[in-house]
């Protein structure tokens, strides 16, 4: 699986290519479920800055190389489109010209893909099973009150004791 100095790499050469430099952190989000990446970006007296971009893990950790590298090249087309023009574009003109230079399909298969290989017990976090009747008692995406003080609840079938399960 690539780690985040590989993709950073990956998109340094891409930059290159096209004349720009990739300066900005690339970081591995476990939280990204419903989309593949993103690059964050703020205004700052009317002018737009990339400053992160987040590719899922979960797409990292399940799709073939090939629509890892699509993705790759489909947030640096976001990335070089705002550092070009200093504009969030979405998917616009621009950006499917800078798609077009630098050989991102934009196909957008990739997210129908992710959801028929992401079985549903990757998508969460945290989930909670009676150590007696082992039933799941409840899926979490964060470490909430139930998570953090397992020792005050109880398993509703049997009474039984629960116990957490971390899942990445």
């Amino acid at each position: 699986m690539l780690n985040e100095k590989d993709i950073t790499k990956i998109c340094e050469d891409i930059c290159e290519k096209v004349g720009y430099t990739f300066n900005i952190p690339v970081k591995i989000n476990k939280r990204l479920t419903r989309t593949l990446g993103r690059v964050k970006w703020i205004k700052s007296r009317g002018v737009v800055n990339p400053y992160l971009m987040e590719i899922s893990y979960q797409l990292l950790s399940t799709s073939t190389q090939e629509s890892i590298m699509d993705v790759i090249l489909h947030e640096c087309a976001h990335y070089l489109v705002i550092v070009e023009t200093h504009e969030p574009h979405g998917h616009d003109f621009y950006f499917k010209e800078m798609c077009k230079r630098i050989g991102c399909t934009n196909d957008g298969t990739h997210i129908k893909n992710l959801a028929t290989i992401v079985p549903e017990n990757e998508i969460y976090k945290y989930f909670v099973v009676c150590k007696d009747c082992g039933a799941v008692v409840g899926r979490y995406h964060r470490a909430g009150k139930i998570i953090k003080n397992i020792e005050d609840f109880y398993c509703k079938k049997c009474n039984g004791d629960l116990e957490v399960i971390q899942n990445y």
